[in-house]
This record gives structure tokens, sequence and C-alpha cells, in this order.
């Protein structure tokens, strides 16, 4: 699959999403940015949500409506866990006190 990410207009782009977006390039995962608008959220096979703590997060449902087949979500599962490990890599702590 292919990670669609909307282009940033409104506000800055977002630490996650750079990593995110760092990994898939370092792994052989396409992504790009594209307009994104509610027609083709309910069209994809896979919708995730991004947060600095949580990682990538699938999303289920849209206004009450099923995101195609949750179950194969492999892209979400595989990005989440790159992303997982590369918080965990020493190179990439940094004491904060």
């Amino acid at each position: 699959g292919v990670l669609y990410t909307p282009f940033v207009r409104c506000c800055p782009p977002g630490v996650t999403r750079k990593v995110i977006l760092e990994l898939c390039e370092s792994n052989g995962i396409p992504a790009m940015e594209d307009d994104i608008n509610k027609q083709r959220l309910f069209e994809a096979d896979e919708v995730m949500i991004l947060g600095t703590m949580s990682g990538p997060v699938r999303v289920t449902h849209i206004n009450e409506k099923l995101v195609k087949d949750i179950k194969a979500a492999n892209l979400t599962e595989q990005i989440s866990k790159l992303y997982s490990d590369a918080m965990k890599e020493e190179k990439n702590l940094y004491d904060i006190f």
C-alpha cells in the first residue's frame, strides 16, 4: 500500500508525521502528500491518525461508517511497529532533566 498524508497548509508540520515519513522512506514504504477529502477517507483501505505518545493508531469508523476491512490493516500495523521500535532505539533517546 501507499501512505498518503495531507499537505500541511494551516499549521506547522508535526514531528511525529516527519518521523513516520522518514521511517516509510528508509523501509521502502511508498508515502506521499496529497489532498485528502472525506470521500477518499471513506474509500481508503486503511485510515490512521498519529500522536506523539501513541504513534500510528488505526481508525475503525468514520461517522459511524466502518473503514473497509479493518482486519486487513497491515500498513498501519507495519508502520506502528517501525515507530515503536524507533522510539526504543538508544540513538533516539535523550535526557530531559
